[in-house]
């Protein structure tokens, strides 16, 4: 596993942000809140013809991965891996456009801890999740 650059912004999105249409909207500091847009096509349907949970899953992790790389200390932090990620599903979601919000709710020594909810563009409620996250220590 490679360290990110300290600037966050030199990190590539990589292939699975393009394929989720991840774009960062816009980052509170000091409520320490992200919000993102992401757009899921119908490569993303299951059989019956819904976005596949797993996939809602991932914008979930996104969401408090995002928020907790952008408020961590970059110069003692390289990353973070998801320990746990805890998803509930509200509502069912078709493909299209999706705004979500990730949100810190603590930062420990080595533990970091989110929460982050998920709407379509009709407003529903699509799901809400939280999840523990280790912090990697930056390589000197």
């Amino acid at each position: 596993m490679r360290d990110l650059p300290q600037d966050f912004s030199l990190a590539g999105d990589g292939g699975i942000s393009e394929m989720i249409g991840r774009e960062v909207l816009g980052y509170d500091a000091a409520q320490k809140k992200v919000r993102m847009k992401f757009e899921l096509g119908d490569v993303f349907v299951n059989f019956q013809g819904v976005i596949h949970g797993g996939i809602i899953a991932t914008l979930m992790d996104t969401l408090c991965g995002v928020v907790i790389r952008l408020s961590s200390d970059t110069d003692k932090f390289a990353g973070q891996v998801t320990l746990e990620l805890k998803t509930s599903f509200l509502s069912t979601a078709n493909p299209g456009k999706f705004i979500g919000e990730g949100q810190v709710k603590r930062m420990g020594k080595s533990i970091a801890f989110a929460q982050s909810d998920l709407f379509d563009s009709e407003n529903n409620h699509i799901a809400t999740a939280s999840a523990t996250f280790k912090l990697r220590p930056r390589k000197n």
